[in-house]
Parts: structure tokens; C-alpha cells; sequence
């Protein structure tokens, strides 16, 4: 066993304890004067670690996702507040603001620009408490207007064509804000990318002409030569398909299902090692008499 150093520790997601870094000097680019870590510029912290709980809906490195949400209503208020960009730990703004998705959920919308390397990201998060049960969202494509549909694919969920055996786990993809035909040629070259990395022209032939009759099944979704079914299974209701009518009982080709999530989901959410019990004891009314 060994103790990690700073650098370890901030690469982790980790916060790194100023009393760590102490005497600690570097070398001053040109030569000049020495000046202690406590004097350089962090790095912000990772993807994993302590940072890791703070999962994001979808995620994306342009405004598309505000840009997306901005049809259904428009924000009353939007917040700011200083941040550090992600790509050169300059300090930036963030912009926050709350939004309602008819038929979805409230989700609050984060956008950041650095004005100093030009980085931009935005994220989508869920608002308010954890869903108790998990959803169902089952399409039937028929027409063009079916591709056009906004979908939020969040990264717990996981993506299913029975046509043509597609079935994609949780997190695969990651979180995206897109539409039905988004959503397919995403797949597609992702699909394409692991296919050439992975294999080249190391495959036979046999496996090959498999790929190739997958690949242009895969292509003839997006054609609607045949009807065809896109099935998001979410066990934390973050994922939504907009539907085709204002009132969602009239679309007939789209339904939400509600069901119980397993031991295991959970296990994998990491839910069933979660005690609000305290919470619970300290939000409760106390009722206290006082005797003389």
C-alpha cells in the first residue's frame, strides 16, 4: 500500500487537502521565481470518485440541449453563477434554469461557455426526488413525423428494436437530447466505429456479410419501408419520447409504462445502500410541553 499524491487524489475526483500540497514547489516556466502548488491553478475534479453521484441527464459540449428544451417553454428565470471550465480550469459562468416538460418531469438545464479557450458544455438534470418505479416508453414508428419526435435518452436507459434485434444496455451512448432519427444514426456509427476498431478486415467472410445485412437493416428504419418499434426501458424515469398530440391519451402509437424495479436495479443504482431514516427523524414535527 502506498499514500496517493495530490495529483492522484485530483485525478480521482478527489478534493485535495491544501495541508497535502504545503511546501510543495515548481519550477517557474522561463526561470523564473519558484511558486508553491497552493500558487498554481488546479485542475477541476474527474468523472469518478466524489463527483461521480452528480449524474447528468444527458450531457453535451454545444447549447443543443437548451436550444431542444427552449420549443416546450421558455425559462422565467435564469441564474448565474461562477464556475471553472472543465477543459483549462479557468473561471467561467454557468447558467441555471428550471423548466417543466409537459408529460415528463421538471429538469433543471446547466449551460457553460469559457470566454478564455472557448470550451461550451450543457447538461440536463433531473429535478426534484428520485422516482419510486421505473419506465417504459414503447414508439410505434408508421411515418416521418414519427422520426421527428424530440426523445431525452438519459444514460441509465437502455435502447430496443425488436425488428431488427438491436438492443443496446444501459449506458451505452451515454445521455442524449436528440430525436427518434438522431437517436438511429447515432447507434448506426457508434455501431460502425466499435465495428472498425475492433475488428477491420480481420473478420471472415461469413461474419462480414452479417455485418453488412445488419447494418443495412439498420438503415432501412430510418427509409419506413416497414413499420418498426423503439423501446426505451429507464429504471430511473429519466427518459422521455414527446408525444404526436397535445393530449397524450390520443396518441395511440406512443405508451408509458410504469413498473417495480428489481433488487438488482437497485443494487446497480446503488439505491438499496441509501438511509433517509435521519432525514425522516429531523424533518418530523417535534411536539415538546413544557411543566412549570
Amino acid at each position: 500500500f502506498y499514500e496517493r499524491t495530490p495529483e492522484q487524489q485530483a485525478s480521482l475526483g478527489y478534493l485535495v487537502d491544501s495541508a497535502q500540497a504545503e511546501g510543495t514547489h515548481v519550477d517557474a516556466p522561463g526561470g523564473g521565481e519558484a511558486v508553491t502548488t497552493d500558487q498554481v491553478r488546479r485542475e477541476p475534479h474527474g468523472s469518478v470518485g466524489a463527483t461521480a453521484g452528480h449524474r447528468a441527464i444527458a450531457q453535451s459540449n454545444s447549447a443543443e440541449i437548451a436550444e431542444a428544451l427552449f420549443r416546450y417553454t421558455a425559462p422565467e428565470e435564469v441564474m448565474t453563477f461562477p464556475s471553472t471550465c472543465g477543459a483549462c480550469a479557468a473561471s467561467c459562468e454557468t447558467r441555471m434554469f428550471v423548466t417543466n416538460i409537459p408529460y415528463f418531469q421538471e429538469v433543471i438545464v446547466m449551460a457553460s461557455t469559457c470566454d478564455a479557450c472557448g470550451y461550451r458544455n450543457s447538461e440536463l438534470k433531473p429535478g426534484g426526488r428520485i422516482p419510486e418505479k421505473g419506465k417504459i416508453i414503447t414508439l410505434s414508428v408508421k411515418n416521418v413525423n414519427d422520426l421527428s419526435r424530440d426523445v431525452i435518452k438519459s444514460d441509465t436507459a437502455s435502447v430496443k428494436v425488436p425488428e431488427v434485434d438491436l438492443e443496446l444496455a444501459s449506458g451505452t451512448l451515454g445521455g442524449i437530447v436528440t430525436t427518434v432519427e438522431g437517436l438511429i444514426t447515432r447507434i448506426s456509427e457508434s455501431l460502425e466505429r466499435v465495428h472498425g476498431f475492433t475488428f477491420g478486415d480481420s473478420l471472415d467472410e461469413n461474419s462480414r456479410s452479417k455485418w453488412i445485412d445488419f447494418k443495412a437493416r439498420l438503415n432501412k428504419l430510418l427509409s419506413l419501408e416497414e413499420p418498426w418499434t423503439l423501446i426505451l426501458d429507464d429504471a430511473l424515469a429519466n427518459s422521455f419520447v414527446a408525444p404526436a398530440t397535445d393530449d397524450l391519451k390520443e396518441d395511440n402509437q406512443l405508451a408509458f409504462e410504469d413498473y417495480e424495479r428489481s433488487w438488482e436495479q437497485n443494487e446497480e443504482l446503488g439505491l438499496n445502500d441509501m438511509d433517509t431514516s435521519s432525514a425522516e427523524v429531523g424533518d418530523a414535527p417535534t411536539n415538546t410541553s413544557k411543566t412549570e
